[in-house]
């Protein structure tokens, strides 16, 4: 091979590793090419999701108010009651004869009330007029008297029994006066009846609730969902009977932590859906917030009313809730894959400005299952670098 030959060969060899060299050194130099990410406008719906129960409308637990013995139950478990039914009953023998007993004495003691009004009253307001026509007579005799012994055709004697009528007759007039007021509303005879009537009355009230407190009785139509009582048995005071539900409105309980506060309110709409029916979706609404947080769980009670309660919902069944907290409309969203220290204080995303990786402090808004809304750090037509691509820091040159 000639020399120059040799040199050709040698040269190009030496431009292609310079060439080689070279692109090697722009490419480190300009960084490395990513694909980036630009916002978008979006809608965007931000929903807390959690797990609660169903909850009864209201629920009762009977317990026995007298110690005694059962006679008779009146409704399973599982069934349904109507107000005012017979759930359980417990021996009344004594009650019942203590409620007759007290029914005599208030007939006894209305008895005597209506003496008092009947016969006493209108006898004490007769012998009344009669004792005070009595007295005017003995008054008139006596001025009789008193005139003719003037005029000397009475003697002292006389005189003297005519003064002694007028006194008897006084006495006697005042003594149906007293006779007459104690049978009046106001007297004492009157007065006593009606206490001891009250009293009678009292006495049957308590029997009439001794008795009641023998048996229970549903309040109002609902389910008896647990009996713990059986015919024979013998309970004490305070002895659990038994357990119902009241009809009423389906309502879900949920117990969010107490972060999510600032995210509820009242009115919101929520789906759910139970646990043994996944697919089985319901709608639901926030209708109570508690006042006070849980201070040993840090979480906050929410309840959801169910206007369309689905027949297979169960008392106390686990459900799933996502109540929808908020939404925005064409929104500046970016993917939740470009944010950087999302759940911090501080989120930031990286944007490529001029061929530089550079840091943007952000101020989010709604966010969404993978949308998050960016309220204040872009304007819209950044090139967002995702946060996967870990090794690229702020300040690094990037294509």
């Amino acid at each position: 091979m000639s020399t120059t030959r040799r040199r050709w060969i040698f040269g190009g060899l030496a431009a292609a590793l310079l060439a080689v060299v070279g692109f090697l050194a722009w490419n480190r130099w300009s960084g490395p090419k990513i694909a980036t990410i630009a916002p978008q406008r979006a809608d965007i719906v931000q929903t807390l999701v959690t797990i609660g129960r169903v909850a009864a409308p209201a629920e009762i637990t009977f317990a026995a108010r007298e110690s005694t013995k059962i006679t008779r139950v009146g409704v399973d478990e599982g069934e349904p009651v109507v107000a005012g039914e017979l759930i359980v009953q417990m021996d009344q023998t004594e009650a019942q004869a203590m409620v007759l007993q007290a029914q005599a004495a208030l007939q006894q003691a209305q008895a005597r009330t209506r003496q008092v009004a009947t016969i006493a009253a209108p006898s004490a307001a007769a012998g009344l007029r009669e004792a005070r026509a009595n007295l005017e007579e003995a008054r008139r005799e006596l001025e009789r008297s008193e005139s003719l012994f003037g005029s000397g055709n009475l003697n002292a004697g006389d005189l003297d029994l005519a003064r002694t009528t007028v006194t008897v007759a006084r006495t006697r007039a005042r003594t149906a006066e007293l006779q007459q007021a104690a049978v009046s509303k106001s007297g004492v005879d009157w007065q006593g009846a009606i206490a001891a009537e009250m009293f009678a009355e009292a006495g049957l009230s308590a029997a009439q609730a001794r008795l009641e407190r023998l048996q229970i009785v549903a309040p109002s139509a609902g389910t008896l969902i647990e009996r713990t009582a059986e015919v024979g048995d013998v309970v004490q005071i305070g002895t659990k009977l038994g357990r119902m539900t009241l009809d009423g409105p389906t309502r879900l309980v949920i117990e969010p932590d107490e972060k999510n506060l600032r995210l509820l309110a009242l009115g919101q709409r929520a789906v759910a859906s139970a646990e043994a029916f996944p697919d089985a979706r319901f709608e639901a609404v926030v209708e109570y917030i508690a006042p006070a947080v849980d201070p040993v769980r840090g979480t906050i009670e929410i309840r959801l009313s169910v206007q369309e309660a689905p027949g297979y919902l169960r008392t106390d069944m686990t459900v799933s809730v996502e109540i929808e907290v908020g939404r925005a409309t064409a929104a500046l969203a970016v993917p939740l894959g470009v944010v950087r220290d999302l759940a911090s204080a501080s989120p930031w995303a990286l944007v490529v400005e001029h061929g530089v990786a550079v840091r943007r402090e952000l101020v989010l808004g709604l966010r969404g299952d993978a949308q998050v809304e960016i309220r204040e750090g872009l304007r819209g037509d950044e090139a967002l670098v995702p946060v996967d691509v870990s090794e690229l820091e702020p300040g690094d040159r990037v294509r």
